[in-house]
């Protein structure tokens, strides 16, 4: 070997150790940024030269800066913090209908039920008191009142899942452009030898942050990009993404689907795939069993009083509206909004006769074929469900939440900096580079004695 080629080993180990160097003092530098994956310089021996005396080694090079990244952590982490994120929002949305209801409660819809109950119970008691009566109006008008809001807040907590629903989506087309951008400036700065780590650890942070919104998993390319995927639907491929839309889906509510393609896609989890559950199931399903109740309570509470004779001795008169049939429009009949004379309390209009009055009380304790259940039982059981379901959502999120720490922890613990791991490579990367100086000073020292033999 010449002293040439001891002078250029000297100085590809100079510079690929001072690389090194660099390298360590980078990882020490970001050892407290968020989403910073530890680096490492590559370092592999040079190709050798051939001679006819044969293979003549020229030192040290690299491949190029990794990073110190697991993508099975990667995928645990996304996958549970998809669920956290499906759990959570969940359980917010069932906690706000279970503030509607506001149970258990004086003033709440089984309170004004009963209240109903007892005011019919009182106009049997004394069916020629005009103040009974009232008693009877004002029972009825607060219940359909209270009836009347719980739907309309129902609905605008259903409105406001919409909402949320579109701005997450919006988030999600800039996380995915972003994503997109991402991987063409890696494709230019690296390309398959993947020595763009600063810009792998931007596009995994925004991946994390799609996976709180919908459940994810990344396919890694050979050339240095990724493709994301949510449920079957590849939302980005190298540096170009799909962009989603909130639609509407058959039957109510809202979902997901790619703009321009026709159906709707499943995000998989996320705070996404809970918002449209909620404005496409639980929401509807809430509404739909307050109207089997108003159903129920209009038509059993109109088939007595149909029966009954009013003071003036009308017959066959209803005390709700007939066409009321649901939460939101239901109303006291408009004779009887206008006059509590309008309330029949007796099968005639007999002073004392309050035989209707009784049996309309009594619907307290009724089955109801429709329901199953008496009203009360039917509405304790609809407010314990939504209790029921917002307590597992709450437990869920928990324990998903207890899994992403984990999670993260690990993967904090194979890709984080460790300062005293980086003060050891430190240390001797210093020795390697001081080595190769004194390989260079030898090298001289004898091209002066060569000189000197001249």
């Amino acid at each position: 070997m010449s002293l040439a080629s001891i002078l250029s080993i000297a100085r590809t180990a100079l510079v690929t150790h001072q690389r090194a160097l660099g390298v360590t003092s980078h990882n020490v530098a970001n050892a407290s940024t968020p989403g910073y994956t530890r680096q490492r310089l590559e370092l592999v021996a040079a190709t050798p030269f051939r001679t006819p005396q044969g293979l003549i080694g020229l030192g040290v090079t690299d491949n190029g800066v990794f990073a110190n990244r697991d993508s099975l952590l990667d995928a645990a982490y996304r996958r549970e913090s998809g669920v956290r994120g499906q759990a959570g929002t969940l359980h917010d949305l069932l906690t706000r209908v279970e503030d509607v209801f506001g149970e258990p409660s004086d003033t709440g819809l089984g309170a004004m039920l009963d209240g109903l109950y007892d005011a019919w119970a009182d106009l049997a008691n004394t069916p020629s008191s005009a103040a009974a009566r009232v008693q009877v109006q004002q029972a009825g008008q607060a219940l359909a009142r209270r009836f009347q809001q719980t739907d309309a807040r129902l609905q605008q907590i259903s409105a406001d899942a919409a909402t949320q629903l579109r701005g997450e989506v919006a988030s999600v087309n800039g996380l995915a452009d972003e994503i997109a951008r991402l991987n063409q400036r890696i494709l230019s700065a690296g390309g398959p030898f993947h020595t763009a780590p600063d810009l792998e650890d931007q596009r995994n942070q925004l991946i994390d942050q799609l996976g709180n919104l919908m459940q994810v998993r990344v396919l890694e390319r050979t050339d240095g990009t990724v493709g994301v995927l949510t449920g079957d639907t590849l939302l980005v491929d190298g540096a170009r993404a799909q962009n989603l839309e909130v639609v509407g889906i058959p039957g109510g509510g809202f979902g997901v689907a790619i703009i321009g393609v026709a159906g709707v896609i499943n995000p998989g989890g996320g705070s996404i795939a809970a918002l449209s559950e909620m404005t496409s199931d639980g929401v509807p399903a809430v509404r739909a069993d307050l109207d089997r109740l108003v159903a129920a309570i209009v038509t059993e509470v109109n088939a007595l009083h149909q029966t009954g004779t009013t003071p003036g001795g009308a017959t066959g008169t209803d005390f709700f509206d007939p066409t009321g049939l649901t939460a939101s429009a239901m109303a006291l009949a408009a004779p009887v909004a206008a006059s509590p004379a309008a309330i029949a309390a007796g099968a005639t209009s007999a002073p004392g006769d309050g035989a209707v009055a009784l049996q309309v009380g009594m619907l307290r304790t009724k089955l109801v074929a429709a329901l199953g259940a008496t009203a009360g039982e039917f509405y304790v059981g609809l407010v314990g469900g939504v209790g029921s379901m917002a307590r597992d959502a709450s437990q869920e999120a928990e324990a998903a939440g207890v899994l992403v720490t984990n999670a993260e922890a690990r993967r904090a613990a194979a890709t984080g900096v460790s300062i005293d791991e980086e003060m050891v490579a430190l240390i001797g990367q210093q020795q390697a580079y001081i080595a190769a100086t004194r390989l260079v000073q030898a090298a001289n020292e004898m091209m002066d004695d060569i000189l000197h033999m001249v």
